[in-house]
């Protein structure tokens, strides 16, 4: 995808004037409330009212954009379709070695080309964008580089995985994840996962078997599906979602708007949730 700003606010003692006040945990009982706001791009609220925003998408993806306030955003990669924080952090950490995107090498088609730089001001949320362990709205989260592509990399660049807690479950968002088998250390690290958000739309990512693979050697509980074609996402033509779904057989649609998930209620094996498109919706902001 097209890169933007290269950046992470950095999540440490030298940027504790920037993080705003951690709202209290919310109780693992209670569960949480996820939305699809379309692409990558998910918000989860746990029962204190924290909310993670996932991946969020520029104006050029086709969707609206996600109307919520977030206490942290995640990005996997520094691509327009899934890095779009309004305003780009001051105090920074840019992560020696784990640039999501390729320097040199083959020409980019044009999703993957360069987006303009944008004017620094301080956000008042932690964005992470980066590898290792960062605590983000009293959270931690776990970062490990994946690769972009079936090539090592070679062709895409990297794509960040994140692991975390949050509501009684454990979570794990793939980015772009293009590779067909997880590596010893991203297996290790993605051991009992409950839900997982996984691409499925093929070209710069796994494709409907690779992601069916992928969620064979991971186990999870529920399965996400994102980042495939659908009338909306004209930027690019990525495969469309059925060549997943018929790959398994406990599938669910879910009806418009939030959905809640709560660790007692999960399935006992791996169930793929198919969210209402936001098209199904008027989408109102959420508090």
């Amino acid at each position: 995808m097209r890169r933007g700003w290269r950046a992470a606010l950095l999540l440490g003692a030298t940027a504790c004037a920037l993080r705003p006040v951690a709202r209290p945990r919310g109780d693992p009982d209670l569960g949480v409330d996820v939305r699809w706001w379309g692409h990558s791009c998910f918000s989860i609220r746990d029962s204190a009212g924290r909310v993670f925003l996932l991946d969020p998408f520029d104006d050029t993806v086709g969707y609206p954009p996600p109307r919520v306030k977030p206490d942290a955003v995640l990005i996997t990669h520094d691509h327009f379709d899934h890095n779009a924080v309004p305003r780009v952090p001051v105090s920074v950490l840019v992560p020696g070695g784990s640039s999501a995107a390729t320097e040199g090498g083959e020409s980019r088609p044009e999703h993957e080309r360069p987006a303009p730089s944008r004017p620094s001001s301080v956000v008042p949320f932690p964005v992470v964008l980066t590898t290792g362990t960062a605590t983000a709205a009293g959270i931690e989260v776990t970062g490990l580089l994946a690769d972009h592509d079936d090539q090592g990399g070679r062709r895409n660049g990297t794509t960040r995985v994140y692991v975390w807690e949050m509501g009684g479950l454990r979570w794990a968002h793939l980015g772009d994840i293009g590779q067909k088998a997880l590596r010893p250390d991203q297996k290790e690290a993605l051991a009992g996962v409950d839900v997982l958000f996984i691409p499925v739309g093929g070209r710069t990512t796994v494709d409907a078997a690779g992601a069916a693979g992928l969620v064979r050697e991971i186990g999870p509980r529920i399965v996400l599906p994102m980042h495939f074609g659908t009338p909306r996402t004209r930027f690019f033509e990525f495969d469309p979602l059925p060549p997943f779904l018929i790959l398994f057989e406990r599938v669910k649609r879910l009806p418009p708007g939030s959905f809640h998930l709560r660790k007692a209620d999960l399935p006992p094996d791996t169930n793929v949730y198919v969210p209402a498109s936001p098209d199904d919706e008027n989408v109102k902001e959420t508090p």
